[in-house]
């Protein structure tokens, strides 16, 4: 008999594999069981889910991810489908190491901080509670606010806006399909990279790439302590503060 879902654990999360003509009632079935059955070996994570084999609606989304945590201890912190641009990305960090759940190995943690967090935002964004330290990551369709660092060698991945409430020192990547309006924010802004859509840039202090702009009309006693916004100007990647000046101009406000 055909199996109708097929759990794959990762290093960077799971891959759920769906029956593409099974009634979606028969699917969340199976689905309960398999994961009650690899609960032990995934063990109490916060991690992403690629889903493949059928396109879901929200509803359905919602209803996977109720069925993961009410039988297993993972928290399911997004979720990527098959077509999304940011998938290449996903499978490039999962090693070509996946293996079927059923496997008698156990699947590693991201690595998120014990006393961090995540949760689903009103106004539809994914906020995350810790600093973000090296070789940790988030992917995610939505905004994301980081309550936070984001340390060298970490990696934010938004299809909107970036907000670090804290340093961002690591690597930021908004406007993750396309959006060239996007920006990325954070109370200390020295990134080892940052991308906005097709625009990339580096640190002012990297050997070779394109730089990232400062761009400052005034200076100002207080302009250490104000948040810093990274965006996309005539093509470039440039960073000035974020404030009223910056706002005005950028949303015509």
């Amino acid at each position: 008999m055909k199996q109708l879902v097929t759990i794959k654990g990762t290093k960077s999360g799971i891959i759920l594999v769906l029956d593409p003509n099974a009634p979606f009632v028969m699917l969340l079935d199976e689905m309960a069981l398999r994961f009650k059955e690899a609960s032990s070996f995934l063990g109490k994570n916060k991690m992403g889910l690629m889903v493949r084999g059928r396109a879901l609606t929200e509803d359905e989304e919602s209803k996977i991810v109720d069925v993961i945590s009410k039988n297993s201890d993972l928290t399911i912190v997004c979720i990527l489908q098959e077509d999304s641009p940011l998938e290449e990305r996903f499978i490039k960090s999962l090693n070509n190491d996946d293996e079927p759940v059923s496997a008698p190995a156990p699947v590693e943690s991201p690595q998120v901080e014990s006393d961090a967090y995540i949760e689903e935002d009103s106004n539809d964004a994914v906020i995350y509670s810790g600093n973000l330290r090296s070789g940790q990551d988030i992917s995610c369709k939505k905004s994301v606010v980081v309550l936070g660092d984001v340390k060298p060698g970490a990696n934010v991945t938004s299809y909107g806006n970036i907000f670090i409430l804290g340093e961002l020192r690591g690597n930021a990547f908004a406007g993750a399909n396309g959006d060239r309006d996007a920006i990325v924010m954070a109370l200390d802004l020295n990134p080892l990279q940052v991308r906005i859509a097709d625009a990339i840039a580096i640190s002012p202090d990297a050997d070779n790439g394109p730089k990232l702009r400062i761009k400052r009309k005034k200076a100002r006693s207080s302009a250490e302590n104000e948040p810093e916004v990274a965006y996309i100007e005539n093509g470039h990647i440039v960073k000035t503060l974020y404030g009223s000046p910056f706002l005005r101009q950028f949303y015509k406000i």
